[in-house]
């Protein structure tokens, strides 16, 4: 009888984290909803293209790397944030036609968790509500901020529009360039830290996006008497609005602390690039969207080819395959299938797209 590689105990607990965002993610029917991809029938018409070649790199990268002696958390230390790494978990759902043995889509799991291990301080994987990437000492530092405090309703304002550039900018990829965390707590105060990181704000330099005033923008938001929480991939969960409870915001772009005057002109600024991205979007085709699709998924592991020197982007064999929409017979029924899920998932169903220790039926 032959026996197949097992689920290792952090993998399971990504596994476990990972169903749980999108079953919570599903309306009374069962329904998710759709990304902002309107002339797609759903976003796996997209992925199915990318994710067997994006899963193969992963694990090609990964196992040269280990071979190189490089440790889990010395590969962990290749990026940045967590949440790019996170959404690898979607892809999954993609693993019958992966172009790799059942062992080595274990393994992809395995390493995937090994990896993301390393960016949480507790709570791995977020399975209980709290994104914890800093440690106290680095928190308490920030505890002091008290210079250019910034109104609650501009930063809240902010807040609203990064969500709509990040969008843009990475297409359905948003968590490509935001890092929500915490909560943290604030020591000798009742106060608890809410940080999102806004990163990569000049996308992957492309003209329209090149010229976004700042690489990073990041809010620091105290507030009182709420109840916080994240998931996996950065949804934010509150008993009550946060604007309504927020005590300060302190707001650092690159390495500036704005004030509220120099909010405002960055306010008024990304509605210029909204607006451009907007029409950037709109104006694409179907083909064009699914080439967007496999720079972002490919972008998601962009540390780990160049830590080994190579091209990041995706290779053209794929983007010939999108260009001349080339689906094999099981990549064709894996996407009928994958888009019937798409409109109504309930626990097994969830479990059977992103367990790669469970049978795709």
């Amino acid at each position: 009888m032959l026996k197949y590689m097992k689920l290792n105990i952090k993998a399971k607990k990504l596994v476990k984290s990972q169903c749980a965002v999108i079953l919570a993610a599903q309306d009374k029917s069962g329904s998710s909803g759709r990304w902002p991809m309107p002339i797609l029938k759903s976003t796996v018409e997209a992925s199915i293209f990318s994710e067997p070649v994006l899963a193969k790199f992963f694990y090609n990268r990964v196992s040269t790397l280990l071979e190189k002696g490089y440790s889990f958390e010395k590969i962990s230390l290749l990026f940045p944030y967590a949440s790019p790494l996170a959404r690898l978990m979607m892809i999954f759902r993609s693993r019958k036609i992966w172009p790799m043995t059942a062992d080595e889509k274990i393994e992809v799991a395995n390493w995937l968790a090994e990896i993301l291990y390393y960016h949480y301080k507790k709570d791995h994987f977020v399975v209980s509500g709290e994104n914890i990437l800093w440690d106290s000492e680095t928190v308490n530092k920030l505890s002091f901020l008290k210079k250019d405090v910034v109104r609650p309703a501009l930063v809240a304002k902010l807040d609203g529009k990064l969500w709509m550039y990040t969008e843009m900018l990475f297409s359905r990829w948003h968590n490509l360039g935001h890092e929500f965390h915490g909560s943290y707590d604030i020591k000798n105060k009742k106060e608890k830290l809410l940080v999102k990181e806004w990163h990569d704000l000049k996308g992957l330099g492309w003209n329209i996006f090149k010229n976004f005033p700042y690489k990073k923008i990041v809010c620091y938001e105290f507030y009182k008497n709420n109840d916080v929480s994240l998931d996996l991939h950065n949804r934010l969960f509150s008993k009550r609005p946060i604007i309504q409870s927020v005590t300060r915001c302190v707001i650092k772009a690159d390495d500036k602390i704005l004030n509220n005057s120099e909010v405002n002109d960055l306010l008024k600024k990304m509605d210029d690039f909204l607006l451009a991205g907007a029409k950037y979007l709109s104006g694409m085709n179907k083909k064009e969207l699914k080439i967007t699709n496999a720079y972002m998924e490919f972008y998601a592991i962009k540390p780990l080819a160049d830590e080994l020197g190579e091209n990041w982007q995706p290779p053209q064999e794929l983007l010939m395959k999108i260009e001349e929409e080339k689906l094999g017979q099981k990549e064709v029924k894996l996407l009928e299938i994958l888009q019937r899920h798409y409109k109504k998932m309930d626990r097994k169903t969830i479990k059977m797209e992103f367990d790669p220790s469970a049978i795709f039926e």
